[in-house]
């Protein structure tokens, strides 16, 4: 509710005194009830009677009546993360729009289940949870709850997923494309889904160009600029250096182009670098990085557009879905394989 000029604060009673229509109608038509079935321009009176008056929703009253708290839980691995930080960017304005506020919670501050215990004190209506934090939990950890996973599809929740298997297929086809048989992958040890997708996408697709490589070029890194930039640095004091290299995000990535700026290692002319996300930062880096573009927004949009689904329908399972495409980015970072023996940097 809002103050107007009648001296006091608007209530639902005078926005269904001035559209003409009953209070209940009035209140159908504000609450958005999913139930609602309201014609096309009684609804259009009692919006446009609202917005005359300055009306604004008493959130704490329409939780009470529907008992509902009107707010969503987001367990996010990292939030300094810029791909997180996109996810969450889509998730918050469907759920806004969809009358939600959200909590976030960051894994780096607490652990996972602290964060579960707190939101469930809150009486949240549904809770978004990444894949990361997924695959550290036992499915009875979220019993009762209204979830929807994050990238990453299971048996026992609802979710939305990326094409993560397409993403290192596509890597690998660049980097084939350009002539590289020397080649390495940089991944987390983790049991994330789109990790763990992304590195068997890429496998793939060596396999079926008769492409060997050795486990001294599978590298387990955290998946940070600074994870990144270190397996860069073993990966160039090989006996025979890799003259291309698929690392698992982008932020690995970036690390690993400041370790050959620093090694003096000609990007790419020496070697070849792809990323994955497509993280604005990929854009701003020198070279600017190769990478596979991986839509984040879309991926918390559409998650979040599920889990208001569930929860205002009240539905138990929802039919599988396509994951969401990636793309090839192509830029400097990456290009042909150079002809001259790769050795290892003192």
């Amino acid at each position: 509710m809002a103050p107007s000029s009648l001296g006091r604060r608007v209530t639902i009673h005078d926005v269904a005194a001035r559209a003409g229509v009953s209070q209940p109608t009035a209140s159908l038509v504000l609450s958005n009830h999913p139930r609602a079935r309201v014609a096309v321009l009684t609804r259009q009176r009692v919006l446009s009677a609202a917005a005359e008056l300055g009306y604004r929703p008493n959130v704490i009253a329409r939780s009470l009546a529907r008992r509902r708290s009107f707010a969503l839980g987001v367990i996010v691995p990292d939030l300094r993360n810029p791909f997180m930080v996109d996810v969450i960017t889509g998730a918050e304005r469907v759920a806004a729009d969809a009358g939600y506020a959200m909590l976030l919670c960051d894994q780096q501050t607490r652990d996972i289940s602290k964060h579960l215990e707190i939101l469930r004190a809150r009486q949240i209506d549904g809770i978004l949870l990444d894949a990361a934090g997924a695959s550290m939990l036992d499915e009875n950890a979220l019993a009762g709850l209204t979830v929807v996973l994050i990238d990453e599809p299971s048996e026992h929740w609802p979710g939305i997923a990326t094409d993560a298997l397409h993403a290192g297929q596509l890597a690998a086809e660049h980097l084939l494309a350009l002539g590289h048989r020397e080649l390495a992958f940089v991944g987390p040890a983790t049991d994330v889904h789109a990790f763990r997708m992304r590195e068997r996408g890429f496998v793939s697709r060596l396999r079926e160009a008769g492409v060997t490589w050795s486990s001294e070029r599978w590298r387990r890194a955290p998946s940070t600029v600074a994870g990144g930039r270190e397996a860069m640095r073993e990966l160039l004091r090989l006996r025979v250096r890799p003259t291309g290299v698929f690392f698992a995000n982008d932020l690995m990535a970036i690390g690993a182009i400041k370790q050959c700026q620093r090694d003096a290692v000609r990007l790419p002319d020496d070697c070849s670098i792809v990323g994955c996300d497509d993280i604005e930062f990929a854009q701003y880096v020198t070279p600017e990085l190769t990478t596979i573009s991986v839509p984040a927004r879309e991926l918390g949009a559409r998650a979040a557009r599920l889990l208001v689904q569930l929860i205002e329908q009240s539905a138990q399972r929802v039919s599988s879905r396509r994951p969401l495409p990636v793309r090839l980015m192509t830029r400097a970072s990456s290009g042909p394989a150079p002809t001259r023996p790769t050795l290892p940097l003192p």
